[in-house]
């Protein structure tokens, strides 16, 4: 047997494909009432973002300086970022600016 017969009937075969069932009537004789639909416009452009990603701000570090701070993270099992985020904090509260937290939690109440 070859390939061909083992497969059903091709889409393209108009004989295989049966137009009418029996004991159903033809849908030119129902009347089909629809509400009219409103279609709109896709938007142009780029989509609306639902989440916001965190900014990457580098900076340098000497390397003498990069070094020590490593000891600290090593010394005190944290990551070099926490200790951004704390200096930042410090710096924040020394210019009497909100907190990192009180920030985010400002720009999340907005948002919603």
């Amino acid at each position: 047997m070859s390939r061909r017969q083992q497969q059903g009937p091709s889409v393209f075969d108009m004989d295989a494909v049966r137009l009418d069932v029996p004991g159903a009537e033809p849908a030119t004789s129902a009347i089909i009432e629809e509400a009219p639909v409103e279609v709109q416009a896709p938007k142009r452009g780029r989509p609306v973002k639902t989440t916001t990603k965190p900014k990457a701000t580098p900076f340098y570090l000497h390397p003498a300086v990069k070094e020590v701070l490593r000891d600290i993270c090593y010394h005190h099992r944290v990551k070099e970022h926490d200790l951004f985020i704390e200096g930042l904090d410090l710096v924040l509260k020394k210019r009497a600016y909100p907190s990192i937290a009180e920030i985010i939690a400002q720009a999340e109440a907005k948002k919603s």
